[in-house]
């Protein structure tokens, strides 16, 4: 008889002690083993730092859906730096440490002095077997994982033949090193370590997942879902944490029959998204905040010509650079709102990785269709979270060609911006006989041509937000999940803050409290009335998001017309079931 298993661990070092890569071996490999991983890392914003970087990944047999708060396990390659983690370890978690540090500690330094009574500590010498393995400290988070798989019943063999299948290619120096380490901290550890701890994945295996599965982080889901829609440009300017979809798109999209520019600028990298949509190519870039704000203009232009287009904002924390390598969630009004006058814009969210992959197809479709500008709002840790998912389902047919074409009697008098019950005007293409016409960032009439009377200004803005309305028969339902009827609390939640607010749920009801979450990938046009619907059943409304002023509260407010209640964190981190779960605590249910 299995038991389930749900362990959270974090490996803390320096930059360049292969802090980040052992966490993702890690997640991989547990991956490959059939659990659930999601997995989160920070690391300095330099891009040669020397500051703390921490991964953190969940692993469990049961489906996650958040990160967690709080550490069960924590390996430290760096003592300063893990000391600063010592305040999420549980009170029963575990430390691993390095009994024999490069360096000598000063004064409350050493991090074995900060395990608190209740948690067990387990001093492994890193340096000393990563020295005697390899010749040298580069071994060192190898080391720490093989004392991981001896303390917590991962078997060795497959995971050396994991590491050795992972570095597939590099020189033979390196997987022999990296075997050697990791057998080394492996047997040292079950020699001369007593296990203290109640944690484990022996007998914990979960059953074999249905169907083929990926794994994948947002950025990547992102990349493919394009090239799968037909994407044939991308013009893009380095930013983290969205350069990875720059970086897959360069080597692969060529095969795709697509080419991609890196620009001056982000100003750039937006003009020829838009040139390419008006020319009838799929075309996308990608940014984080800073670049958002300068491709505000083209995203503006794109509206008014009703041009198709693609933004992807993977969102970072504050204003202007900001927090390079933090989570935030404070781009939603800036992607919503931000464009002079009335410039309406599809906005998408997605939830999780899988949903990367839905949006992004359903963007593409949507920015040809409708003739606008379509922002898909990632973030840090969506961007960067890896998850192992079902292999995504390329899109149907009907999906890769969305251009509403103009009957040919149409094209006798061809009116580009014809005013139509669905806010649809057919569109030709550069080179269709019959078909040219004037499309600048001026107001027009139906031919194009600027006309600045206030009269065909009402018509043409009511047009362009027809479309809207029109769009929202073809747009993915929301998801609720919970009580059913009436509840006492309603959470509502938007983004990669969502699993977070379902795992919540799951929780409380597991208490047996009556509460729901609902979400909805479609920020904008927002799904009103299902709004109403959910809120209407709700005594207490929570929004939960990471941001400071409550943007999606300040969204959805006036349309359900009620009080919510705010939880807005700016903590850098991504939202945890426990923080609700605090939150609605102060609540009666």
């Amino acid at each position: 008889m299995t038991t389930s298993v749900d362990i959270v661990i974090e490996i803390c070092g320096s930059a360049g002690e292969g802090t980040i890569s052992a966490g993702e071996v890690m997640t991989r490999f547990m991956s490959s083993e059939g659990y659930d991983i999601v997995s989160f890392d920070s690391f300095p914003s330099e891009i040669r730092g020397f500051g703390k970087c921490v991964a953190h990944f969940r692993v469990s047999s049961e489906k996650v859906l958040s990160p967690g708060k709080y550490t069960d396990v924590l390996v430290a390659l760096n003592d300063a730096h893990a000391i600063t983690q010592m305040a999420g370890l549980r009170k029963d978690g575990v430390l691993i440490y390095d009994s024999k540090p490069p360096v000598c500690h000063e004064e409350d330094m050493s991090i074995a002095g900060w395990a608190e009574p209740g948690m067990t500590a387990y001093g492994i010498p890193m340096l000393e077997l990563a020295n005697k393995a390899a010749g040298n400290a580069k071994g060192r988070n190898m080391v720490a994982i093989g004392a991981v798989a001896a303390l917590f019943g991962i078997d060795p063999e497959a995971m050396k033949a994991f590491i050795e299948a992972r570095y597939k290619g590099k020189k033979q120096v390196i997987i022999d090193s990296n075997l050697a380490s990791f057998s080394l901290g492996y047997e040292w550890t079950t020699s001369h370590v007593a296990k203290e701890d109640p944690y484990s994945f022996q007998g914990a295996a979960p059953p074999p997942p249905n169907g083929e599965q990926v794994i994948m982080n947002g950025n990547e889901a992102v990349a493919m879902a394009a090239m799968d829609s037909g994407l044939r440009l991308y013009a893009g300017y380095p930013i983290t944490p969205a350069t990875k979809i720059m970086e897959i798109l360069s080597k692969r999209l060529g095969d795709f029959g697509g080419v991609m520019i890196q620009t001056e600028d982000e100003i750039s990298a937006a003009g020829n998204v838009v040139g390419a949509g008006f020319s009838g190519k799929r075309a996308m870039t990608a940014t984080s905040g800073p670049g958002f704000a300068l491709m505000g203009e083209m995203i503006n232009l794109a509206v008014m010509a009703e041009v198709p287009a693609v933004i992807v904002n993977s969102q970072r924390g504050g204003p202007s650079t900001g927090l390079p390598t933090k989570m935030e969630q404070s781009d939603l009004s800036a992607a919503v709102c931000g464009g002079t006058g009335d410039s309406p814009r599809v906005v998408f969210a997605p939830r999780d990785v899988m949903d990367c992959y839905a949006m992004t197809c359903l963007a593409f479709y949507t920015a040809e269709k409708y003739q606008t500008p379509v922002v898909i709002l990632l973030d840090f840790y969506l961007s960067n979270s890896i998850r192992n998912i079902p292999k995504p389902d390329p899109p149907e047919e009907a999906m890769l060609s969305a251009n509403v074409f103009p009957e040919d009697e149409d094209l006798d008098d061809y009116e580009r911006f014809k005013i139509t019950e669905s806010g649809i005007s057919p569109r030709t293409l550069p080179g269709m006989p019959y078909g040219m016409f004037v499309d600048t960032g001026l107001e027009h009439n139906t031919y194009g041509k600027p006309v600045y009377d206030g009269e065909n200004h009402l018509a043409m803005t009511e047009k362009r937000f027809r479309k809207f309305k029109t769009l929202q028969a073809e747009l993915p339902p929301v998801m609720e999940s919970g009580t059913e009827g009436e509840v006492d609390i309603g959470i509502l939640s938007w983004g990669s803050s969502s699993g977070a607010a379902e795992e919540a749920v799951r929780r409380a009801r597991k208490k047996g409290h009556r509460i729901a979450s609902f979400h909805s990938s479609v920020i904008y046009p927002l799904p009103e009335e299902a709004l109403k619907a959910f809120s209407g059943r709700c005594k207490t409304l929570v929004v939960a998001e990471l941001n400071h002023t409550g943007q999606y509260a300040n969204l959805v407010a006036p349309v359900i017309n009620r009080e919510v209640h705010r939880l807005n964190l700016i903590s850098g981190l991504p939202m945890a079931s426990e923080d609700i779960l605090e939150f609605i605590g102060k609540f009666k249910f």
